[in-house]
């Protein structure tokens, strides 16, 4: 067959299976080649929209359940780091972000599932151990659609809280570039409005390319949303709504943000 038909053949195979495509490549040199172009790969993410979900990561703590589980046709296994050391942060644009489990960690793991790259990165120097924090990653390409960015540059945006005393805490912030290899500096703001400052139940959310929000844990009436600017580098933090309705309502927000 021509290359030509090869690639239309290829560019065809069921999306929501992916194995289909890696075995057809290892047929022969030649199908390799066509399948590994950039031009092939912007002809399948144009033919069929988003890409589908390969699987999630968990913190279970159970041996018998893979770290990473598959949710296509075709199941598959990838070597995530292990569960006992690493706790699971953030997944974002191709790359997974990791915290040592336990006190004392004082680096971040950051992991591309795709080419299991793995890369340590030094927590920010104001941090302490007993501080309480969050983090998230994401692509730092300009104009990039995040359809083939794995390798490219990336950020990470740490976030911690000091507890000054009962009603008082200072939530601090810092971009981390891999482009500079180094954190940016500091922003804080300090609020005097007792709120939870756990962050191990729910994860970060991008709107727009330039906002993250990060929510603590808790029911409505002491947890708090945190946003964090990544222009202007602007940190707010502020509370639910209290009553049972509005709960509800934050509730849907957070879910519906998310899955975008």
């Amino acid at each position: 067959l021509l290359d030509e038909l090869v690639e239309e053949i290829l560019l065809r195979l069921p999306p929501e299976d992916p194995a289909c495509l890696l075995r057809a490549s290892v047929v022969c040199k030649a199908w390799s080649g066509i399948a590994s172009r950039p031009g092939f790969r912007r002809r399948l993410h144009e033919l069929h929209g988003v890409p589908p979900v390969l699987g999630f990561l968990h913190n279970w703590k159970d041996d018998f359940i893979p770290r990473f589980i598959s949710t296509t046709a075709s199941s598959f296994s990838l070597a995530a780091p292990d569960r006992r050391a690493w706790r699971a942060v953030d997944c974002r644009h191709g790359r997974a972000l990791f915290f040592p489990q336990g006190s004392g960690g004082l680096e971040l793991l950051l992991w591309e599932p795709i080419t299991g790259a793995q890369q340590r990165i030094p927590v920010p120097a104001a941090f302490n151990c007993d501080d309480f924090w969050t983090a998230a990653v994401l692509c730092a390409a300009d104009g990039c659609d995040h359809r083939d960015c794995v390798g490219g540059p990336f950020r990470v945006v740490f976030l911690f809280v000091v507890v000054v005393d009962e009603e008082t805490s200072i939530y601090s912030s810092s971009i981390y570039s891999s482009e500079t290899g180094a954190w940016g500096e500091l922003t804080s703001v300090q609020r005097t409005v007792h709120f939870s400052v756990e962050f191990k139940e729910r994860y970060s959310v991008l709107v727009d390319r330039s906002v993250l929000y990060f929510m603590s844990d808790g029911v409505a009436s002491c947890a708090s949303v945190v946003e964090y600017d990544l222009a202007s580098h602007n940190l707010t933090v502020f509370g639910l709504p209290d009553t049972d309705h509005g709960l509800h309502i934050a509730s849907c927000w957070w879910r519906t943000v998310e899955s975008e």
